[in-house]
């Protein structure tokens, strides 16, 4: 994602407003193995949760002080020296006083676990938030849309737009990485898709003839087209990036960018953050049509 930042400067910062753990720790993290975490394999949300969650247990911080890495990290902590910043600094975003790990993240972990009061670093001030987190919103269930048209297309009702990040398992082209329509374009004949755990959809198209309309003096007969969608989200879903909106259909979502439509949020869950909310905002959906 695009962000905007001054020139890093050298700052003492207390570790208490850097907000969250860093997730990107990389395969040798011994304290993941221990938490039966795959740092490749697991989602972001799943690794936040369990750092987060073991944080104020002894037990698991002692496997970070006995790991090699961490150790000689808590050495040189313990003696008000924030490790190999000569040759390796420490990097942070900050924004209005909250900080977000950029490089050296496994320092800044250990810090966080081991209680490290302050640390040096370069900052980069961000000129926008770019990354909080989202709030989650809306509950699992089940969530059905519709919309019509008829020939030449004028649709009337609401699309459901769905955005997700997860592993290699989605079975859908683009879906992993962008907001998509869930349109005609995903006709299942009305059969449910799973696209992983927790997490399943079905398209169904129907077409009916309507009434004769007279068209330059010509009576002409019409044909409807009806598309459904529904949306299952379970409560145990996998934990990962899940975002489903509605909009309605009768906005030209080929020539409009999604911010200037009547979008609203139905379910949000997983680390979304406020540049993701940002090119939800700015980007035409319609460029997604052939992804």
């Amino acid at each position: 994602m695009p962000f905007t930042f001054k020139k890093a400067e050298h700052r003492i910062v207390n570790v208490d407003d850097i907000v969250e753990f860093p997730t990107c720790l990389g395969s040798k993290c011994l304290l993941l193995k221990k938490l039966g975490l795959n740092a490749y394999l697991n989602t972001e949300e799943e690794i936040l949760e369990a750092l987060t969650e073991s944080a104020n247990n002894p037990e698991f911080l002692e496997i970070c002080l006995k790991s090699s890495r961490c150790s000689v990290f808590w050495e040189k902590f313990s003696q008000g020296i924030t490790p190999f910043m000569q040759y390796d600094p420490v990097y942070l975003h900050e924004y209005n006083g909250r900080y977000w790990a950029v490089e050296g993240k496994h320092r800044v972990c250990l810090a966080k676990r081991a209680g490290v009061k302050k640390l040096e670093a370069l900052v980069w001030t961000l000129e926008e938030d770019t990354e909080s987190l989202l709030p989650k919103e809306g509950k699992p269930g089940r969530f059905k849309f519709c919309y019509s048209y008829i020939d030449p297309p004028k649709a009337r009702g609401e699309k459901v737009i769905l955005w997700i990040k997860s592993s290699p398992e989605v079975p859908l082209r683009g879906l992993e990485n962008y907001p998509l329509i869930l349109d005609e374009r995903f006709n299942t004949k009305g059969e449910f898709i799973t696209i992983f755990q927790g997490l399943r959809f079905r398209v169904s198209v129907t077409k009916a003839k309507d009434g004769a309309k007279k068209i330059l003096g010509l009576f002409l007969s019409q044909t409807i087209t009806k598309v459904e969608t529904e949306v299952i989200i379970d409560p145990d879903h996998k934990k990962t990036k899940i975002w489903l909106l509605k909009v309605p259909a009768e906005e030209d979502l080929f020539s409009k960018p999604l911010g200037m439509t009547d979008i609203k949020t139905v379910y949000r869950y997983g680390c979304w953050r406020r540049c993701h909310f940002k090119w939800l905002n700015s980007i035409c959906v319609g460029f997604f049509q052939n992804v």
